[in-house]
């Protein structure tokens, strides 16, 4: 891929997205620009990844095929105002920026501009776990097609409604968390009943991977395996039943309600 693509801040989620697109070989060094304000942080990033890295970019947001806004949202402005008066109504302008939603970036930039909004993967080293993406009217099949290669550098791409943000933002993007601390937790009951933590630890990430590639290699639902491993009166469903009375399932289902919760409350 030759469109040359250009960070507007260079910070660590904007250098988390640029290595993945690195890695994958979905871009080169050579058509990537940073636009990043401190001198020292640019010299970091031009040795590490021989990308460019300017504190001013002006000539490369010129001529970019996609801006990718990664500041915080209190900035955003800053960078709309420079953007407004450089980019071209064929440049995809992408932001990373939490809250910060398309009507506002189309006020911004122009609502003739083609704008994306991002919800970056949280798991991007892992090569899995999705991003979320809203486009607004201006972006066409051939700029979702472009989009789409650039996101799945990262994991995968789910198109959303941007109602549905923040609910993504807390059920994909702190999704991980629920995870971890099952694994922990399965890793503490290994000791518990024996095992040494290494021991412990290797046999559970080698089950969750291994259920993980089943789920996602045959589509079945959890249920289907969860039937399979139940024979009557055996330990698996002694264990399920454990987990029943002390209310696994529910505990989960309260816990990622309070975190949407969360999400869909901060403004």
């Amino acid at each position: 891929m030759n469109n040359k693509i250009v960070f507007c801040g260079g910070g660590n989620m904007g250098e988390g997205i640029m290595r993945g697109l690195l890695n994958n070989k979905t871009a080169t060094p050579e058509n990537i620009t940073i636009s990043e304000l401190n001198p020292e942080r640019c010299d970091y990033l031009s040795k590490t990844y021989g990308v460019s890295a300017l504190t001013d970019a002006t000539e490369a947001i010129k001529e970019a095929d996609m801006i990718i806004i990664a500041v915080n949202p209190q900035h955003v402005p800053a960078v709309t105002k420079t953007l407004k008066t450089l980019i071209n109504e064929n440049t995809i302008v992408m932001s990373i920026a939490a809250g910060i939603g398309i009507a506002t970036l189309e006020s911004q930039v122009g609502s003739d501009k083609k704008i994306l909004r991002m919800m970056p993967n949280t798991l991007i080293q892992s090569g899995n776990g999705y991003s979320a993406a809203c486009v607004n009217g201006n972006i066409d099949d051939n700029d979702k097609e472009f989009i789409t290669e650039i996101l799945n550098a990262l994991g995968q791409t789910m198109y959303i409604t941007e109602d549905m943000f923040d609910t993504f933002t807390a059920f994909s993007c702190s999704g991980p968390l629920w995870l971890y601390k099952m694994a922990e937790s399965l890793i503490d009951a290994g000791v518990y009943v024996g095992f040494s933590r290494a021991e412990a630890r290797n046999i559970v990430i080698k089950n969750m991977l291994g259920v993980a590639q089943v789920l996602d290699t045959t589509g079945v639902h959890p249920a289907v395996k969860v039937d399979e491993m139940t024979s009557p009166g055996g330990v698996t469903i002694e264990g399920q039943k454990v987990l029943e009375q002390e209310g696994f399932a529910a505990a989960l289902m309260t816990s990622v309600s309070a975190a949407v919760n969360k999400a869909n409350s901060i403004e």
